[in-house]
């Protein structure tokens, strides 16, 4: 019997991670990222002297012994990251993007947004148009110009999302969404289908798109290390709970089906 506290997303995670068949970012061109289990342990920012493994989530800064070996990443546009400011910031994955790109990447906090002129929204919504669709539609409409050069994500809990949306500022943005892509995220928030990406996931599926439509159609793994830490965080998420291991089960029992 399915265990109630199990959601559906979490279900399919533990089901396919165990198949031989599970292929997850198979063919993405993601450094290696063996190297952070040999990180020691935790150092002071620099910045605010807080103690941080991998990164400073308040900074937006590697630590030093990460600072000349983790990729570095050129975004087609500027990414955008608008974050609720009770969103725990260690849990965000859209920091992974100000670290890995961060030339490509600024974060705000609710309600500071950034300057929207040129901006399009991603966000869900049941009249936002598909990248692609609508990256065609626009460059048909400008004589093969694109004339949007900022791409505005929300990073926040679905019902946080709406309330940043809805403000003045971005209501009238035009809105795309990413279709038919199923999230690897571990963490899935509750009633929420497995098509909603985490905000790493959506901004690296964003890129890719959008490369494929405006720039060209052969896609060569140009942004791939954007999930560069979150390949790393989905394995070894997937080892604690691999159903094969008996010690994880018998420590997680809620994880029992």
């Amino acid at each position: 019997m399915d265990n109630p506290k199990l959601n559906d997303g979490m279900k399919k995670f533990l089901q396919t991670s165990g198949s031989p068949k599970f292929q997850a970012f198979q063919g993405m061109k993601i450094d290696s990222a063996t190297f952070l289990d040999e990180i020691p342990g935790r150092e002071r920012c620099a910045g605010c002297s807080k103690s941080r493994k991998f990164f400073c989530y308040t900074c937006y800064v590697p630590m030093p012994l990460l600072e000349a070996r983790i990729p570095k990443v050129k975004l087609p546009l500027s990414l955008a990251v608008v974050k609720h400011a009770q969103e725990i910031d260690g849990k965000s994955t859209a920091i992974h993007g100000k670290i890995l790109a961060p030339e490509s990447v600024e974060m705000f906090t609710y309600p500071d947004l950034p300057n929207t002129d040129k901006s399009i929204l991603v966000f869900p919504a049941d009249d936002a148009e598909d990248v692609g669709v609508f990256v065609e539609r626009i460059k048909s409409e400008n004589e093969g110009i694109f004339p949007y050069n900022q791409v505005i994500f929300v990073d926040s809990t679905w019902n946080q999302t709406y309330k940043i949306c809805h403000d003045p500022k971005l209501i009238n943005l035009p809105r795309v969404k990413l279709c038919g892509i199923e999230s690897l995220f571990w963490r899935y928030q509750r009633g929420n289908p497995i098509t909603h990406l985490s905000t790493i996931e959506a901004m690296y599926h964003f890129c890719v798109a959008f490369h494929k439509t405006a720039v060209s159609p052969d896609y060569g793994g140009d942004y791939d290390n954007l999930l560069f830490f979150f390949r790393y965080m989905f394995f070894k998420i997937r080892g604690i709970y691999d159903p094969k291991s008996l010690r994880s089960y018998q420590t997680r029992p809620y994880l029992q089906q």
